[in-house]
């Protein structure tokens, strides 16, 4: 399959390419990333050739990802997808920041059988593509990690004093994904079409 076949492939079945931020993340540590620095963090890492990246596979019909706000990946070559599977493949990176896996290398049956047998997660490693968009998973509530005071927990009592924080999953609006990648528009899927979203209201009277 040719880098062109591919897009238009993509094109027709209205596919997206996503890595999403995780709203689970307890086992995030003082290095790791939470919301939007982890987004921030995987577009650094899709302009850097030797690193790659954990995506899914979306379109109208199955859209199953890890986490409901995202960022929409282009591939600049066939060369850009290092592994495909049509499940969570389970991949974890190693020292030089590639992924290991249970994935196969791209070829069209690999891409075909994505779209055939995908019944959960789909898991495509990527690598060295353009950040087109932000990805909203409409059919979900929009979660992301944050670091939460205790303080701010449901039955905090103030006779316990200063615990410090935890890491929970806490609900975002549509403006704060906004505010957080300003230069770049946001997608969904509604029903069997993709749609942007977000268009500020007082652009339909002026």
């Amino acid at each position: 399959m040719t880098f062109e076949k591919l897009i238009q492939l993509l094109t027709e079945r209205k596919a997206l390419i996503v890595h999403c931020s995780r709203p689970g993340k307890g086992d995030v540590g003082a290095d790791g990333f939470l919301f939007p620095e982890d987004l921030h963090n995987a577009i650094k890492i899709c302009s850097e050739a030797h690193r790659e990246l954990s995506c899914s596979l979306v379109w109208p019909g199955h859209v199953k990802t890890f986490g409901a706000v995202g960022i929409i990946l282009k591939p600049r070559a066939i060369g850009s997808i290092t592994s495909i599977s049509p499940h969570d493949s389970g991949t974890t990176p190693d020292d030089d920041g590639k992924r290991q896996g249970m994935g196969v290398p791209f070829s069209a049956q690999a891409v075909e059988d994505t779209f055939a047998n995908s019944k959960d997660y789909n898991e495509w490693t990527v690598t060295n593509a353009d950040i087109i968009g932000i990805f909203l998973n409409l059919y979900e509530p929009l979660e992301i990690a944050k670091d939460i005071p205790f303080t701010d927990m449901p039955g905090y009592d103030p006779s316990m004093g200063d615990m410090g924080s935890t890491i929970g999953s806490v609900r975002i609006t549509i403006k704060e994904v906004m505010a957080a990648f300003p230069n770049l528009p946001l997608f969904g899927f509604a029903g069997t079409e993709i749609v942007e979203i977000g268009v500020d209201a007082a652009s339909l009277y002026r």
